[in-house]
């Protein structure tokens, strides 16, 4: 009897003829890809980074060792420039004299200055608001400077006011307290307004106020209809 499975001479002829099914193909496994060496070495602080270098020293493995100071290089550029960025973290008051050193000449890092002055009650917020933020996004420079100390007769009317430089340049002014976002501005708002600006990296996709304003409406108009179904009430009641 006919094994068409077999592997003979004869089936291969059956199989050109088309008498016979082609063989089936059989799958070849392929070996697993090494793994990236750079993918296992993000994984290593810099001492376990010595550590290996110092076993590959031992090992007399010229290549390994080249590789790997090459990313020790790379790894501590970017630890240094990591820690460049997120060397803030508060705000610093600043006087007039110190406006060029702190501000202008800041370099390439967004600097958000609160002109702002004791006792005013919005000030007092967006001062409490700026500290959060300011633990928040530790690569922004905040900073605060007394009115009357900074800017000479700056009017009371401008208060509050955030003045956003960069590379020494004027770039935004949130002049007043409708352009911080009101009087009763919450964190959360103040940190949309600045993540517009691309003064910091916000992971808000909406601004918060138009929640805020939503809900209130919502009230609103429940209110009115429960008032206007409580005054149908007492209307009938009266008949």
């Amino acid at each position: 009897m006919l094994n068409a499975t077999e592997d003979t001479e004869w089936n291969d002829i059956l199989r050109q003829k088309g008498i016979l099914p082609p063989k089936p193909v059989v799958p070849v496994e392929e070996p697993p890809s090494p793994p990236d060496p750079e993918s296992i070495l993000k994984t290593l602080n810099v001492d376990q980074l010595e550590t290996r270098i110092e076993l590959a020293e031992d090992e007399a493995d010229e290549e390994e060792i080249k590789f790997l100071e090459q990313y020790r290089r790379k790894r501590l550029a970017m630890l240094q420039e990591e820690a460049s960025k997120a060397r803030y973290g508060y705000v610093r008051e600043i006087s007039k004299a110190e406006w060029k050193s702190e501000v202008t000449e800041a370099g390439d890092v967004h600097v958000v200055i609160h002109v702002a002055q004791n006792g005013h009650p919005i000030c007092a917020l967006i001062d409490s608001h700026l500290k959060d933020l300011a633990r928040k996004f530790p690569d922004v420079k905040f900073l605060r400077g007394e009115a009357c100390l900074c800017i000479p007769n700056y009017p009371e009317s401008n208060l509050p006011s955030l003045l956003i430089y960069q590379s020494g340049d004027l770039k935004h002014q949130l002049i007043g307290p409708e352009s911080v976002g009101g009087k009763a501005v919450s964190l959360k708002g103040l940190e949309w307004r600045l993540g517009q600006l691309g003064v910091v990296k916000t992971k808000l996709t909406e601004d918060p106020a138009k929640r805020i304003n939503v809900s209130t409406v919502s009230r609103r108009t429940t209110n009115r209809i429960g008032h206007r179904n409580s005054d149908e009430d007492d209307t009938g009641s009266d008949d």
